[in-house]
């Protein structure tokens, strides 16, 4: 079906399930200007992490990954929720992400999917909606149902009849239905720990039984989040030299596999899903939770453990997870989801017209993932990426699948994946095919649109999928997206202009100050016009547009880029006004990140000299200064400023050059030999006659000759 080039069909994809596998496929294809239907069952978007029946959550329901390694890359968590946010917070976040990129309205709410067929190269899907059943024929069918809805129970299950209650964790809500009683929580997993915990409060006897032991890891190590030491390592470094490095870490902080009485792991740290909990090994050892081997046996109201032991209990809790299902397909189209092979973890091979978004079970959060997958069937429905021919996309993930027993042996290896290799494996795929969008989305402000910078960016985020519209005095008519004309001096010129800008783009996630205006202004001298035209346009207006524009950044949780100078840091004679103005707009930035970065990202660029018409009234005046500042090629300043945008979090300062790096280290550890430096340059400068014909510059010729 499709054919094995993988080339992209027309007609509109359909996206089972509204998770945030779901949304993240919806939020891909519709940003690449792809028709697309999303389905959900439910009345609502959030899938598992909504509180209601059909879903697996629990009020006490956290997350076990940290928050910057769980969050989409283009919309960044509040930097002042916690390390490892709760089921509300993760909900909140999902419906804040499909409202910021508008994904609901592409969705059938209270829409099951019955079945789906196959209907010549595409699907015949059979649905039940409000009104009742009806057909629909898509071209293509995205599933990203989840796995987390069809309780799994032991099988066989241990021999024997258990009189008290049972349940499974999917019904688990509040541990106050269980108070006054006995509850022997079944399995080693992060829902097993994270229940066990809140029953102790309020059952009578807790105990958990786990047939197989784990590495119970703290959520924090070394002061920072446990999974941001490997994630950190992930860049690097195998999984096998990782997994030696975190070991010794965990001996070195005195953290043993697991808590006491538990069972230790067979397996090293990162060759299994990891159990985090801080609470579960104190516990044990306070007395307060009882750890029990596997059961051997039900004896009536008893449990039989394998160590012999036998306890009386009101309620079995079986933690025991879920089984992968597609109950809409075919079992020639689907046997086992657990154990489909996959190219990349989203194709089946030579099937163009199918793709799984989130069947997977990966080392780290799944939302990375599901990301990059939805990307990669967002670039192959555009045309933008070709799916490898069958046998190719087969030979790979069999590979794949080896490594995966390798590792992980027979737990599941069809949907393991490590998540740092994942998305850089994914990344490289879209960057090859030139696919990777990184601003996809974007809504972007650029102030100084038609100048030499303004020009370059606003090129490169078009490009790269971004939505822009700039702000400056004159609109070119060339620029290719449209110009809101303004003074930025004027504050309400800017507001106005801001506010016009937002209309025109829907809101505002990236804003780039990058007007300015540079010119000769010796220190020396009194400030005049000139000085105050730099320090008003550099500085007042960034700040004028910049407090505009944050009410819709902070809606978006967006980011601010403002572009100043190496000479904030470096700087240099006879252009005062702009160094002076640069500088404070650094600092500004300074004071805006300590008061806006928990929900705005802040980054100062600083290029070096590049070709431009800003130089020009400095080098009529004869204060040319190169020789002094070594110029830099504009699409570098590019690179950097679009890297700050894409970064997962955005960096504080970015030099564009590795020089650039190396001064800017030079000036700010070293500033008195920097300046000895300067000095040195510029006398040279001036013993060569650099300055012979510049009035503004006697002063300097004067002292230096004298």
């Amino acid at each position: 079906m499709g054919g094995g080039s993988g080339t992209a069909q027309a007609g509109v994809t359909a996206v089972v399930g509204g998770g945030a596998a779901g949304i993240a496929a919806v939020k891909a294809l519709a940003g690449a200007g792809l028709p697309v239907l999303g389905l959900e069952r439910a009345e609502a978007l959030g899938g598992l992490w909504r509180l209601a029946g059909e879903t697996a959550a629990y009020e006490g329901l956290r997350l076990n990954t940290s928050r910057p390694r769980t969050e989409f890359s283009d919309f960044p968590m509040p930097a002042d929720w916690p390390d490892y946010p709760g089921r509300a917070q993760l909900l909140e976040y999902l419906e804040a992400y499909a409202e910021r990129f508008g994904v609901t309205e592409h969705y059938r709410f209270g829409t099951s999917l019955v079945r789906a067929r196959r209907d010549g190269d595409g699907w015949a899907l059979e649905l039940e909606g409000p009104d009742g059943p009806y057909t629909e024929r898509v071209a293509h069918l995205v599933v990203a149902n989840g796995h987390n809805h069809t309780p799994k129970l032991p099988a066989p299950r241990p021999p024997g009849r258990f009189t008290g209650t049972e349940s499974h964790a999917h019904a688990y809500r509040v541990p106050k239905d269980f108070a006054g009683r006995r509850v022997l929580v079944v399995g080693a997993g992060n829902s097993a720990m994270d229940i066990a915990t809140e029953l102790t409060g309020h059952a009578r006897r807790v105990a958990l039984s786990t047939r197989r032991g784990v590495w119970v890891l703290p959520k924090r190590l070394l002061g920072r989040p446990s999974d941001q030491l490997n994630g950190a390592l992930a860049a690097v470094l195998p999984w096998r030299v990782r997994q030696t490095v975190s070991q010794t870490v965990l001996r070195l902080a005195d953290r043993r596999p697991a808590g006491p009485g538990l069972p230790a792991p067979r397996r090293g740290v990162l060759q299994d899903h990891p159990t985090l909990s801080d609470t579960v090994p104190a516990l044990v050892a306070a007395g307060h939770l009882d750890a029990r081997p596997g059961i051997e046996r039900f004896e009536g109201g008893a449990v039989r453990f394998a160590d012999g032991t036998t306890e009386e209990f009101d309620h079995i809790l079986w933690c025991t997870g879920y089984r992968a299902t597609t109950p809409f397909l075919d079992r020639e189209v689907v046997a086992d989801p657990a154990r489909l092979l996959l190219y990349r973890h989203v194709f089946v091979p030579g099937d163009g017209s199918l793709s799984f978004v989130g069947l997977m079970q990966s080392t780290g959060s799944a939302l990375p993932v599901v990301e990059a997958q939805a990307r990669l069937v967002a670039a192959y429905r555009a045309g933008l990426w070709r799916l490898p021919e069958r046998a190719v996309a087969r030979r790979t993930a069999l590979a794949e699948l080896r490594a995966a027993r390798a590792r992980w042996g027979e737990n599941r290896p069809h949907l393991r994946i490590d998540i740092d290799q994942y998305l850089r494996i994914v990344r490289a795929e879209l960057a090859r095919a030139g696919a990777d969008r990184p601003l996809a989305g974007r809504r972007v402000l650029v102030t100084g649109a038609a100048g030499t910078f303004g020009r370059a960016m606003t090129a490169r985020f078009t490009a790269l999928g971004a939505e822009v519209v700039g702000l400056d005095l004159t609109d070119p008519g060339d620029l290719g997206v449209p110009v809101v004309t303004c003074d930025l001096t004027e504050p309400d010129q800017a507001r106005a202009a801001v506010a016009k800008a937002a209309g025109l783009l829907g809101g505002v996630d990236l804003l780039v100050n990058n007007a300015g205006r540079g010119g000769p202004a010796p220190a020396e001298q009194a400030p005049g016009e000139e000085v105050h035209a730099q320090l008003r346009l550099n500085l007042v207006g960034a700040w004028e547009v910049t407090a505009a524009a944050l009410p819709h950044l902070e809606r978006a949780r967006g980011r601010v880029v403002f572009i100043a100078s190496r000479m904030a840091v470096l700087p240099l004679p006879l252009a005062a006004a702009y160094g002076v103005s640069k500088r404070a707009l650094a600092a500004y930035a300074d004071a805006l990140r300590l008061e806006v970065g928990t929900h705005v990202g802040v980054t100062t660029v600083y290029p070096s000299m590049v070709a431009s018409p800003i130089h020009d009234t400095t080098r009529a005046a004869g204060l040319s200064l190169e020789g002094i500042s070594r110029p830099e090629p504009v699409e570098g300043v590019v690179d950097a400023v679009v890297a700050a945008a894409a970064a997962p979090r955005a960096p504080r300062d970015v030099a564009t050059t590795g020089r650039g790096r190396l001064e800017m280290a030079f000036a700010r550890h070293a500033p008195a030999l920097a300046d000895r430096v300067v000095r040195r340059t510029v006398a040279a400068r001036v013993t060569a006659g650099a300055f012979r014909d510049a009035p503004l510059a006697a002063g300097l010729v004067r002292r230096h000759r004298g």
